[in-house]
């Protein structure tokens, strides 16, 4: 299991604006961000953008098999497949070409996910940060299924934020 550490560090790119008199000025905000290594940790996703459009959610399981990547690939298909955004061209300087994604997704077992997979689903844009951190649940399914690739009674719930930008 990986070793979670919280850091703090300071995001400048999405913090909130003061108003001063007529003119505006960035404030640092400091946010938490997660990583699963000993190293510094990610920048925040909102340091990676210049514009951030929207943050899409979505949840993804693996009842039989327990397979987390699996669940990471649903989770990510669930938070983009309702999703019509058609002003991207007019919105977005340079259109698709141009669009960001970052992923950051909470699954047990993160060190087993194959982040491949997992990019494979988004259609469009350059994803700039595949965060994968420990999260999600682990509960029993109630029953274990060989016939399904059980190895045990586990169900696997992951959970995904895809940032959205330019």
């Amino acid at each position: 299991m990986a070793r979670v550490r919280l850091t703090r560090v300071a995001c400048s790119r999405l913090g909130a604006f003061q108003r001063r008199g007529d003119s505006s000025t960035r404030r640092k905000r400091s946010l938490w961000c997660c990583s699963t290594s000993s190293s510094s940790p990610s920048p925040c996703s909102s340091e990676l953008f210049e514009q951030v459009l929207f943050i899409e959610t979505g949840f993804g399981a693996d009842q039989h098999g327990q397979d987390a990547t699996k669940a990471c690939v649903r989770a990510c298909r669930n938070a983009i497949e309702f999703n019509s955004i058609p002003s991207i061209q007019k919105v977005v300087p340079g259109g698709y070409d141009s669009m960001k994604l970052a992923i950051k997704i909470g699954t047990p077992f993160p060190q087993t996910v194959d982040a491949a997979r997992v990019r494979s689903v988004f259609p469009y844009g350059s994803i700039v940060q595949v965060e994968l951190v420990e999260g999600g649940l682990n509960c029993s399914s109630g029953i274990v299924l060989e016939s399904q690739g059980d190895k045990t009674d586990e169900f696997l719930i992951a959970v995904a934020a895809v940032t959205v930008g330019w």
